[in-house]
């Protein structure tokens, strides 16, 4: 990602010294590579503008400080330097804005960084005193002004990106005049047109996209709130891109005595207080937009290294859920030893992972060594499931786990006065809980562990227990920082309810909240995937959770099978259990060895990649999921279509719009993959059909 600049261009001077101290008498602009920044002297807004059409105009700065929130355009006056930098992004030329007031208020430095040929540019803003400072809230891209860089049609739409995926939340690919800004929602949908961390605002047309997104996750949750046109597809009338964000989606809303409350996001301290780097970009294709996002965020927290193949597997959740017991998890290991590894395709490499979920804890510690050996024995690697920032039920005056000299009550958040059931990320309690649980899985043999219910330990609070720690993403990094280096490089670390951000510290994350084998399930879990394919960027695997076949249609199985696919990973969930108290079906049994015995299916997933969305306007089934998506390889282009309950999809799919050239196909050697039939390609496109809640999976191969 190194970008070397090359042009740069300065214009006019845009304060200077007179009597009563600077004034602004002109404007001043930068040119780097392929974007303009304007700064207007008078106003003390700035315009973007890219290949010489402006992209965002009347944009400020705003803060929060003292109790007040500011806006530089209220400053008295506004210096420009630049120079040379090198930054782990790549070479860039470093463009700051420095505004002063003549009120006492801190100076505020505005820097951008801009990259030769670059479609995006960085920028972040530092607040500077003599003094110590505070802040909880800094926005580097505030404008009211009515920007317009798409075309003016129905297409037109304004992305929102959950905090996390609790609570079966969904994205939002949503028309300019649906925002809305009524009262904060912690449902399915936000009401009020935010959304966290990442946003893309573009035209399905066309796919041009502008793609905003905060790409540090040390400090800040950060969010982005829009406004567009009233009733036409033309404008956003608001654009804020911010560090600082609580909501009742951040799960900072809490209950009390007056109808609940949003816990305000904690303060950073100090003469500097800097907000997260954002990245501001306008792509030709807003997915371009979205992976490059994930690829610079990537840059600055790489993502935990996993050298190991694609994972195969089975976790306990899907069929067994609370009824896990020794006799039918130790049966589970021989099931699938017998039937699924080293035959078509499954496990190619010979990694599978056999898990077991919430209520492992039905097992003794003898019983579950043993398991683990017998897992070892059929050559699979045990795994476990822990939730380190909560608890769920110890009361405050019991004993910490591990013998430690700690009580639950010593390490619980306090919120506005409140004790809760969240762990202090930072606190030696919650540390050495952690350890305790860690070594003795390690010293078990177990190298899978599944984290849940992570998205406790990002809570604001009244305060943490490590010193300079005072917001939840601070504590969030501190706890998960440990339990990353506790369990050591050789441990699969995967996350189930978390935050979406930062990634670092794992090595996949479920994609979306739990998902069967219903098609209201699939139709969900792609929604996620198909506004968050790109995040296989920051994890090496989009996890679409535990794959279930149990008492659904064969159009279902087919269906949820390729969302597998479609996120190169496969967990089965189902209960294949067949002794102890808790047995699986034969029926069930025998339909899982079915449809987890496709040799090309498993192959396609053995590819361990995300599949990219065709488009992100057209929406389809109760959770608003795209139906088309595909990938290309070396040697082949994968097309997975869903049905999600409508009527037969017939027809020819135009290839071109997934950038495939239908006179390079081979169409004698391409094939639908369920079914393992020949595809027919002509003049029109690809000859289709996808019947009530089945999905179709074409491997199209190169010439």
């Amino acid at each position: 990602m190194k970008n070397i600049g090359k042009r740069t261009m300065l214009t006019a001077v845009i304060a200077a010294t007179a009597a009563g101290g600077a004034m602004p008498v002109a404007a001043q602009t930068i040119e780097h590579g392929k974007w303009a920044i304007s700064l207007d002297g008078a106003a003390r807004k700035v315009t973007f503008a890219k290949d010489g059409s402006d992209v965002l105009s009347g944009v400020s700065v705003r803060f929060g400080y003292n109790g007040e929130v500011y806006d530089t355009s209220d400053y008295a006056s506004a210096t420009v330097s630049d120079k040379a930098v090198t930054d782990k992004a790549g070479d860039a030329h470093a463009y700051t804005i420095t505004y002063r007031s003549d009120a006492g208020l801190p100076d505020v430095d505005q820097t951008f960084l801009l990259f030769d040929n670059a479609d995006y540019f960085l920028t972040e803003v530092t607040l500077k005193s003599d003094a110590k400072i505070s802040s909880n809230y800094i926005a580097p891209v505030y404008t009211t002004e009515h920007n317009l860089f798409l075309p003016v049609d129905n297409s037109n739409r304004f992305l929102t990106v959950p905090f996390d995926n609790d609570g079966f939340v969904t994205y939002g690919s949503h028309t300019l005049s649906c925002t809305q800004q009524g009262k904060p929602s912690s449902g399915r949908v936000a009401r009020d047109s935010i959304s966290f961390e990442v946003t893309a605002i573009f035209n399905g047309n066309t796919q041009k996209g502008l793609v905003l997104g905060s790409v540090e996750h040390d400090n800040w949750k950060s969010a982005i709130r829009m406004s567009g046109s009233p009733v036409i597809q033309s404008y956003m009338s608001k654009v804020e891109a911010y560090s600082g964000a609580t909501h009742a989606a951040t799960r900072d809303h809490h209950n009390d005595d007056n109808g609940g409350f949003v816990m305000r996001h904690g303060y950073l301290s100090g003469t500097e207080v800097k907000s997260a780097r954002f990245m501001v970009g306008l792509f030709d294709d807003w997915r371009t937009g979205m992976e490059t996002f994930g690829e610079i965020n990537n840059v600055y927290a790489p993502k935990r290294p996993w050298n190991g193949p694609t994972p195969f597997g089975w976790n306990s959740w899907g069929g067994m859920a609370t009824n896990v017991n020794y006799e039918g998890v130790m049966s589970v290991s021989d099931f699938v030893k017998e039937n699924f590894q080293g035959k078509n395709n499954y496990a190619p490499d010979d990694v599978v992972f056999i898990g077991l979920d919430s209520y492992w804890g039905n097992l003794d510690w003898d019983q579950l060594e043993a398991f683990c050996n017998k897992c070892r024995e059929n050559g699979q690697t045990p795994g476990i499931y822990d939730t380190p920032f909560s608890n769920w039920v110890h009361s405050p005056g019991d004993a910490m786990e591990g013998n430690n000299g700690y009580y639950y009550d010593e390490a619980l958040l306090r919120i506005n006065g409140q004790v809760t059931g969240h762990l202090d990320p930072t606190h030696p309690a919650t540390l050495s809980r952690m350890n305790y649980y860690i070594d003795r899985f390690k010293a078990l043999g177990i190298k899978y562990i599944k984290l849940d219910f992570l998205n406790h330990g990002s809570c604001e609070a009244d305060y943490f227990y490590a010193p300079g720690v005072t917001t939840g993403i601070q504590a969030y990094n501190y706890g998960m920082k440990h339990f990353a280096e506790r369990c050591g490089d050789d441990m699969f670390i995967v996350l189930s309810i978390s935050p979406l951000f930062p990634a670092q510290y794992a090595n996949a994350r479920r994609i979306s909240c739990d998902a069967w084998g219903e098609m209201w399930h699939t139709n969900y879990m792609m929604n996620s995937l198909s506004f968050g394919w790109w995040l296989d960027r920051v994890y090496s695997y989009n996890d679409p959770d535990h794959l279930c076949v149990t008492d659904r249609t064969e159009e279902e199985n087919r269906a949820r099978l390729t969302t597998g696919v479609c996120t190169g990973y496969c967990m089965n969930g189902d209960n294949l259990s067949t002794a102890g108290s808790f047995t699986g079906t034969v029926a069930n049994q025998e339909r899982a060895k079915k449809y987890f015995q496709y040799p090309a299916i498993n192959e396609a997933i053995n590819m361990g990649r995300s599949f990219r969305p065709a488009y992100g306007h057209k929406l389809y089934g109760p959770n608003s999921s795209v139906d088309l998506f595909y990938l290309e390889t070396d040697d082949s282009w994968y097309i997975a279509y869903f049905n999600y309950g409508e009527a037969t999809k017939s027809g020819y799919l135009d290839l071109s719009t997934l950038g495939i050239d239908a006179d390079n196909v081979d169409t004698a050697r391409s094939r639908e993959l369920w079914f393992d039939k020949g595809v027919n390609i002509d003049s029109r496109g690809l000859q289709y059909e996808v019947i009530f809640n089945e999905a179709k999976l074409y491997r199209l191969y190169k010439k």
